[in-house]
């Protein structure tokens, strides 16, 4: 609470300087006393420096040997008693960090993972629903504008009307959803940020979700009882190459977020489930719908933004 507060008190232009220039060093001195390895290498650096800028040369391990060489037995055993003790004490405090670290970390992502997944299902299904009601739309038109207004035609159309509440709430919730997306990357951005790419795949993911949000507001059918020529108001209401639009973006946009999010889930998933002959066994026989997936996830963006 200290660090925040004192943040917010510092000016915005001297924090972002310690952010960028600071901040490498003290990474820089974590990792240079963060386990035992790398205390081990920091010491190294140390002895080869003091022979170089020091007064009074430390001795070589030869000559160290021969010290210990020369010293009573009983010194000899209490100094070799004492390395072996302190060696295995770091060895195995090390190892039970590193574990402890390398599960909880696995944890964080498995918990960030499930919550990509929970929003990004929900947001493909809504999307799927409110595409299959704007391609009603489309061909309740095409319908009338093709036969006339047929039986078929007019079952089509009262159709639409049912189900117009329903797309109602599916378009607000997609709307609630485009807000609540970016949340998503600044609530675990700092876990996400840990994983090559996570982040720069979130913010696709959330821009091509948004481009789809963005094309639902197509014009919808409010025909009022009582109209006398309601097949008309309908076909005057109804926008098609609007809606058309929509359905094309949701079509352009709803394998990459999909293929996209899943491979980011995989990425976070990773320390705990891993890939095995077993995976690349399963993939073997679907190469060539593997290749496609990969050239839709490249393609979307570079078309897309």
């Amino acid at each position: 609470m200290f660090g925040l507060s004192l943040l917010r008190r510092m000016p915005a232009a001297l924090t972002a300087s310690l952010f960028y220039y600071g901040l490498p060093v003290l990474l820089v001195l974590r990792f240079l006393t963060g386990t035992v390895w790398e205390v081990f290498l920091l010491s190294a650096l140390l002895y080869w420096m003091s022979w170089l800028v020091g007064d009074s040369k430390p001795l070589t391990p030869g000559q160290l040997l021969v010290w210990i060489d020369g010293l009573p037995t009983e010194s000899k055993t209490a100094v070799i008693t004492s390395l072996l003790t302190i060696l295995g004490f770091l060895v195995a405090f090390h190892t039970a960090t590193l574990n402890w670290k390398a599960e909880a970390l696995a944890h964080l992502k498995a918990h960030v993972a499930g919550e990509i997944e929970s929003f990004f299902t929900e947001a493909s299904r809504l999307t799927t629903d409110a595409q299959i009601y704007v391609r009603s739309l489309i061909d309740a038109v095409n319908s009338v504008q093709v036969d006339g207004p047929t039986f078929d035609a007019m079952f089509k159309i009262q159709r639409t009307l049912e189900q117009l509440p329903k797309f109602l709430a599916t378009r607000d919730r997609l709307s609630a959803m485009s807000v609540e997306v970016h949340g998503i990357a600044g609530r675990h951005y700092l876990l996400l940020s840990t994983v090559w790419g996570a982040t720069k795949v979130l913010e696709d993911s959330a821009a091509a979700f948004s481009e789809i949000t963005n094309k639902m507001w197509v014009r919808l059918p409010n025909i009022q009882n009582g109209h006398p020529d309601p097949v008309a108001e309908y076909l005057r209401q109804i926008n098609v190459s609007e809606c058309a639009a929509f359905v094309t973006c949701c079509e352009k946009n709803y394998d990459f977020i999909n293929g996209a999010t899943g491979g980011l889930r995989g990425s976070l998933l990773a320390p705990l489930v891993g890939f095995n002959f077993s995976s690349v066994l399963s993939l073997s026989g679907k190469r060539s719908t593997f290749v496609d997936a990969l050239v839709k996830v490249r393609e979307v963006r570079k078309g897309g933004g």
